[in-house]
């Protein structure tokens, strides 16, 4: 999960965000294209890794449509507000 957080910092350029502050996503905003560039990211990163896949999901089977949907709902729970 760390390198997953990391990675959505990284998106937007921001440094140590405190994720234990209650509304930390609203601290910065992206771009529909940062939030796709991401989204493909964490799809290609749970489908390459086992065990990333099993800690964190329900259903871990190597399937892209599966790690794309999950990537989605992360999003969706916890990505950056987006700006248009």
């Amino acid at each position: 999960m760390e390198t997953i957080l990391q990675k959505l910092q990284d998106a937007v350029g921001a440094k140590d965000v405190d994720f234990k502050k209650h509304d930390w996503y609203l601290d910065y905003t992206w771009t529909p294209e940062q939030q796709d560039e991401f989204a493909l990211w964490m799809t290609n990163y749970l489908y390459n890794n086992a065990g990333v896949r099993k800690k964190i999901m329900t259903r871990p089977a190597k399937n892209k449509k599966l790690c794309k949907k999950f990537a989605d709902m992360f999003i969706f729970n916890y990505g950056w507000k987006t700006s248009l």
